[in-house]
């Protein structure tokens, strides 16, 4: 399947290293049909966007010590921080996400971790990261390592006392060694060019997992993952001054199921999902638009640690955040209406007979959307 990447510029997306929105994204109406297209926008940086100086707010956890909380959201540890309780100023967020260890150093295993955060508007709970430990068995006390992480697009859900949640997939954690993460919001002043006036939820396999992780079974017979449940399409009423939506796709897969990819002859499968290459398509209102995300991302260059960190995995690399895609929704009708959102993964039949075997081929997917002005 060929994957297409048609690059534009997004709210995030900046050239300089400043606070400034000089390329905000987003489009005005046209006559032109419909369309999604794919954004040119990191899913992290190496290196802090913002100079310094220039952030005018800031806020951030103490070490959160990351230990096995539980599986249901019911579980996950909360805590809560303190924003303005007017986010109008402010035109950008940059998370600093910092991976580090407790006591000795970190954990040896790489796990899964995923951060939450309550929009007061509905209600809902949105991911606002997801990373992976490294293997941290080789580093020491002092191993540290910081990623940059825009999250501009929850800045209206970052106001006054705010609620956060955390899960950790591990059962590594000891009084001498665990992976810590510390969490710091850098709010930058200016006007914004467009304005988030929608948000919504697509998919969340957290909320609504089947495999007791989080995930959703992959080519389990019975659990289909296209079901209307899980992936089927989804139908949004869109506020008449929505003129672009843009689309957070945050997939993970995990696994090392044996099945078979009946679409691809004399395919050997590769310890799906975790090892596997795959992909999505989106539809729009029933119809193909040509376009689909890669569900891989190459760890060759990933830095030195424990462990198979080389390997390439479906859009994760051990001691990193997850390889987000973002998207964007395009010549939106200008009275509003509705939107009908379908996600399409490739057919694959799992060597499970259950949705929560061990090694069985799934999926960590949360889909988020957000309305703009412009």
């Amino acid at each position: 399947m060929k994957i297409v990447f048609r690059l534009l510029c997004s709210l995030a997306v900046i050239a300089a290293v400043s606070c400034k929105d000089d390329n905000p994204g987003g489009s005005t109406k046209t006559d032109e049909p419909m369309k999604v297209v794919r954004l040119a926008r990191p899913a992290w940086y190496d290196n802090n966007p913002v100079e310094d100086g220039t952030a005018k707010y800031s806020v951030g956890t103490d070490p959160i010590r990351l230990e096995f909380f539980g599986w249901g959201e019911s579980t996950d540890k909360t805590f809560t921080l303190d924003f303005p309780d007017d986010p109008s100023p402010y035109n950008r967020v940059i998370l600093t996400y910092r991976m580090g260890g407790w006591n000795q150093g970190p954990s040896e295993w790489d796990n899964t971790t995923m951060f939450f955060v309550r929009n007061k508007q509905d209600n809902q709970w949105y991911e606002i990261a997801r990373a992976f430990t490294p293997y941290g068995g080789g580093f020491g006390a002092d191993w540290h390592k910081e990623f940059y992480l825009d999250v501009t697009e929850f800045l209206p859900m970052l106001r006054g006392e705010t609620e956060f949640r955390a899960y950790y997939g591990g059962f590594d954690a000891n009084d001498m060694r665990a992976h810590t993460v510390t969490l710091t919001f850098d709010l930058c002043e200016g006007a914004s060019e467009r304005k988030c006036v929608w948000t919504a939820k697509a998919y969340d396999t957290s909320r609504d997992g089947n495999t007791g992780y989080r995930a959703w079974a992959y080519g389990c017979a019975g659990y289909d993952i296209e079901a209307p449940e899980r992936l089927g399409a989804r139908t949004f009423d869109l506020p008449a001054e929505v003129r672009t939506v843009g689309m957070r796709v945050a997939i993970s897969g995990h696994g090392h199921d044996q099945g078979k990819f009946p679409d691809r002859p004399n395919y050997r499968t590769k310890n799906a999902a975790e090892f596997d290459i795959n992909t999505y398509e989106i539809k729009l209102n029933g119809e193909a638009e040509g376009v689909v995300g890669n569900i891989f991302y190459s760890n060759a260059d990933n830095y030195p640690q424990a462990g198979t960190y080389q390997y390439d995995r479906a859009n994760w690399g051990p001691g990193n955040p997850l390889y987000t895609h973002y998207w964007e929704i395009q010549n939106l009708p200008e009275s509003g209406g509705e939107l009908t959102l379908d996600f399409d993964l490739e057919r694959f039949n799992s060597a499970m007979k259950e949705p929560n075997a061990e090694g069985i081929a799934q999926y960590i997917i949360e889909v988020d959307l957000f309305g703009y002005d412009r």
